[in-house]
């Protein structure tokens, strides 16, 4: 998933729905881009500017926007905007999708910061414990004879690990994510998403975020006049979303093999089982174009109540960890102390 290096997530998803609004109002692509271009620095000028130029050219807008590094997923909707030729409404769908991550990873960012600088901080005040003062009690309490498995001893090498445990973790996490980056996004997309529905918690959100993706677009094309399989095909054509485009390969065979849509779709896991239904219903009064955009949406709204709601935990959790090590700390401390105290 590409970024641009000048432009960030926020002020890519701002810039797409001001954009879109001006297509809105009137405004044609060309005098949209350059009277928002007034409005940008200098340094953003030059990259409006090319955007112009490769529109002028004869690219169309979402090719005229990948050599700016904008969000694939991003200029992916914007792809499929142009082919239901409503593109005013794809660039205010984009915008504002931009403009939800951005918000999620600053909450996210905004709620881990100050505890995780805490749990930093408790991690040097545990190596200092564990190097400076804890050997002083493990030899004193050892020249009065305590009980190897004594309670101070057992906490004093409990607390110990600590650091180490830490620092395993984050090795592990590192490992994890090189994992990822030279591993799983080398794999077929339809294998990544296998991999990803694997794992509890991220299964829930990964069901609702392709379910939603899925819906939206498809609807969209089918609302611009495109039958279902040339829906498919449009899907197999675009190259932003690998998943997409996997998908419209995947599906398009099957119906032409005769298989019904919603069959198609039970058969996969990776979506929620109310599509299945929603399709069915779709078809059977004609609506399905009108049904799958609004299920999309209200899929959308269960995303961002699920990741509002795991925001609200990931603060109390790590301020409980840290909390635990405080008092573990001064534990592993103290009774040495007063068993050493004891022995006199």
């Amino acid at each position: 998933m590409k970024r641009n290096k000048t432009w960030s997530l926020e002020e890519q998803g701002q810039f797409l729905l001001q954009l879109g609004k001006l297509l809105d109002k009137g405004y044609s692509l060309s005098q949209a881009i350059e009277f928002l271009e007034i409005q940008h620095p200098l340094s953003r000028r030059h990259n409006l500017q090319r955007c112009l130029s490769f529109l002028r050219s004869g690219l169309s807008f979402h090719e005229a926007l990948q050599p700016l590094l904008f969000h694939s997923e991003a200029v992916g909707y914007l792809f499929f905007a142009e082919q239901h030729g409503r593109l005013a409404q794809g660039l205010i769908e984009a915008g504002s999708m931009l403009l939800n991550k951005a918000k999620y990873w600053q909450r996210l960012r905004k709620a881990a910061s100050y505890p995780l600088f805490l749990l930093c901080f408790m991690m040097v005040m545990l190596l200092f414990v564990q190097w400076m003062l804890l050997p002083q009690f493990i030899h004193l309490s050892s020249s009065f004879h305590t009980n190897r498995f004594s309670t101070s001893r057992v906490l004093i090498q409990v607390v110990s690990l600590f650091p180490s445990l830490f620092l395993i973790v984050c090795l592990i996490g590192g490992v994890v994510a090189i994992g990822y980056v030279f591993w799983l996004k080398k794999l077929p997309p339809i294998a990544q998403m296998s991999v990803w529905m694997k794992i509890p918690f991220v299964r829930t959100v990964i069901m609702l975020y392709h379910t939603h993706l899925f819906a939206l677009q498809f609807s969209h094309l089918l609302n611009g006049g495109l039958s279902v399989y040339e829906s498919l095909q449009v899907f197999e054509k675009q190259q932003n979303i690998p998943f997409l485009r996997a998908e419209g390969s995947a599906m398009k065979e099957q119906l032409a093999n005769g298989e019904k849509l919603e069959t198609i779709i039970a058969m996969r896991p990776y979506y929620e089982p109310a599509l299945v239904l929603v399709i069915r219903h779709g078809q059977s009064n004609g609506e399905l174009a009108k049904e799958l955009f609004h299920y999309s949406q209200f899929v959308l709204q269960k995303i961002e109540e699920k990741m509002e709601r795991w925001t609200r935990i990931v603060q109390p959790l790590l301020f409980s960890v840290i909390g635990l090590l405080v008092v573990c700390m001064y534990l592993a401390i103290l009774l040495p102390m007063f068993e050493t105290m004891n022995q006199l």
